[in-house]
């Protein structure tokens, strides 16, 4: 019973992931480097302007990598489709379903599966991106997106007072 609820609970954590993860577009993804470090995928157009903005890239190459991300939005929406029907199943859910329980866990399944399939979307057009580049416009993004888990950490140690969390904001 112990290893039925935590895997229930977990399944559930998964799929808040995957509903953020299926964001509507035009939302505000990921603000690495190659707009996707965030859950989901932002507009191809969005990625393409974030990587140029971080490194010099060619006509070749951003005709290369628009081609990789136009290939993938079929995928992508695909993914966001699914995403969405589930978040819609979960609104529509009444709370005196004899069979909540059930569906919950089938919505949960699902969007596991979906986590996943993105996960590995992602990856195969971040290898597929990463290979139109050159070494030093590797590097380059590598810098970046160093410098932007860098400001993240102080913004994130910062808090939104300007004093490390759980410390009384300075009287200066």
């Amino acid at each position: 019973m112990k290893l039925v609820l935590t895997t229930v609970i977990s399944l559930l954590a998964l799929s808040f992931f995957v509903m953020d993860a299926s964001a509507e577009p035009g939302r505000r993804q990921g603000d690495g480097p190659f707009g996707m470090d965030g859950p989901g995928f932002g507009p191809p157009g969005a990625i393409m302007e974030r990587i140029a903005k971080h490194v010099d890239l060619d006509d070749v190459q951003r005709e290369s990598i628009k081609n990789i991300l136009e290939a993938a939005k079929p995928e992508i929406k695909a993914l966001r489709e699914r995403a969405k029907a589930n978040r819609d199943a979960m609104r529509e859910l009444q709370a005196d379903d004899p069979n909540r329980s059930s569906i919950v866990i089938n919505i949960a399944v699902e969007n596991g599966e979906i986590a996943t399939q993105g996960t590995l979307l992602f990856d195969r057009v971040h290898t597929e991106v990463h290979a139109v580049l050159t070494d030093e416009q590797r590097q380059t993004l590598e810098e970046s997106r160093a410098k932007l888990r860098e400001g993240r950490e102080n913004r994130r140690e910062k808090g939104r007072r300007g004093g490390k969390r759980g410390e009384p904001e300075s009287t200066e």
